[in-house]
């Protein structure tokens, strides 16, 4: 065990997803119940890790701050995605560390990024809708050179599903369903 990580259980998923690809893949959900104005209930949907379903029980809040149109109750989508995006890569982070044999004192990753409202509210077709990116910054307390530190920073980025799934831009599909009219 270093850093709280469990290496030979590590060692032992890495074995099991390399003999069988199966046992490697992942899948999530979550459901977003509406409660008012622009603030929603999240539920973590049970998910699925090498065909073994794992019951998950957890709730949060979505909400906008008041300027926002929000009660500021929880979090905005936009803080929600950044910390998705930095816990993904501060947990790469210390598998990596950890896979080098370093110990890690503390670690703080800092995510920020803006977007221009006005392509939110459809206002300019210049604006974008879009986050104008993502930017990170890793503090790390850990006996290691800059460079062992900058290769770790590096792989937990490029095999972080969160931050590839951002940098690639996968594709977003859905449908909407009417309930029966009572």
């Amino acid at each position: 065990m270093l850093n709280n990580v469990d290496i030979k259980a590590l060692a032992g998923a890495k074995g099991a997803i390399t003999a069988t690809p199966s046992a490697g893949i992942a899948s999530y959900g979550v459901r977003l119940d509406w409660i008012s104005g622009v603030r929603a209930e999240v539920t973590a949907l049970p998910m699925n890790v090498g065909g073994e379903e794992i019951q998950r029980d957890f709730t949060w809040v979505v909400d906008e701050p008041p300027q926002l149109l929000g009660q500021s109750q929880g979090p905005t989508p936009q803080e929600y995605l950044m910390s998705g995006v930095g816990a993904c890569i501060m947990v790469g982070f210390m598998v990596n560390a950890t896979m080098r044999n370093i110990e890690v004192r503390s670690l703080n990753v800092t995510m920020k990024g803006s977007l221009d409202l006005a392509g939110f509210m459809n206002l300019r077709d210049d604006a974008k809708v879009e986050m104008d990116g993502l930017v990170y910054e890793i503090e790390v307390d850990a006996d290691a050179s800059e460079q062992d530190l900058d290769e770790i920073r590096q792989a937990a980025v490029e095999f972080s599903p969160n931050a590839m799934t951002i940098a690639h831009q996968v594709s977003v599909t859905g449908t909407v369903k009417q309930l029966q009219k009572q």
